[in-house]
């Protein structure tokens, strides 16, 4: 995964470097677009106004798509929800996080689309009616996770520091730092398998702790 994080965590410095303060979403938004289309990744990028979210929320959903995949079409998805005020610019720092959900969003979503053209686009899990905790246990999604868990944790505490923690799991998992987890996609598997004995939170670990030993920070965002 290091070399689509390489590329993607690009994008992002490149967006961050190009984008001065007192921004505007719409600018932001099609200067991401542009980067990514100059790094040649096959993603379409869309925003979604939800008038339940306050005027600063923000959230980042993507999916992938293994059939238009096949059908060599666009096959990742990433779309931003947001109530944003036309009039708001954004500062440094909220570019920056911006940028983060969109770094993980889309590494996550590669992963996915390597474990689909592994097996030849077979067989890809359809989650969007299921519940909450068949799709946090699908293997797919077990093994996704445990990337963007490994990028979350070395991103809060660094690679080493985090490996030492896994001796450590039940606490790593409720861990905070200025009220905020040290891995918030961690903290959801524990809150929904709880216990430490449970097979799910077993695989996980053992795949969190191998991606820790493989992923080259210099590619995390941030």
């Amino acid at each position: 995964m290091n070399s689509i994080m390489e590329t993607v965590c690009l994008v992002c410095n490149r967006v961050k470097a190009k984008s001065k303060p007192n921004i505007s979403f719409q600018k932001l938004l099609t200067q991401l677009r542009r980067e990514f289309r100059e790094q040649e990744l096959n993603l379409k990028i869309k925003s979604d106004r939800d008038k339940k979210l306050n005027s600063e929320e923000f959230y980042v959903n993507a999916y992938y798509d293994a059939e238009e995949d096949y059908n060599n079409e666009i096959p990742i998805e990433i779309i931003v929800h947001h109530n944003f005020n036309k009039v708001i610019l954004w500062d440094q720092k909220q570019i920056t996080e911006f940028l983060i959900q969109i770094f993980d969003a889309t590494v996550h979503e590669y992963k996915h689309r390597r474990q689909s053209v592994k097996r030849k686009h077979k067989i890809y899990s359809n989650h969007t009616k299921s519940p909450y905790k068949d799709y946090l246990a699908d293997p797919d999604e077990i093994d996704a996770y445990a990337v963007s868990i490994a990028i979350e944790l070395c991103r809060s505490l660094g690679k080493y520091r985090a490996i030492r923690y896994m001796t450590k799991f039940n606490s790593l998992c409720k861990l905070k730092f200025n009220d905020q987890y040290v891995s918030p996609c961690l903290s959801a598997y524990y809150g929904l398998f709880h216990s430490l004995d449970h097979p799910i939170l077993k695989l996980l670990a053992k795949k969190v702790y191998v991606r820790l030993q493989k992923v080259d920070t210099d590619c995390i965002f941030v």
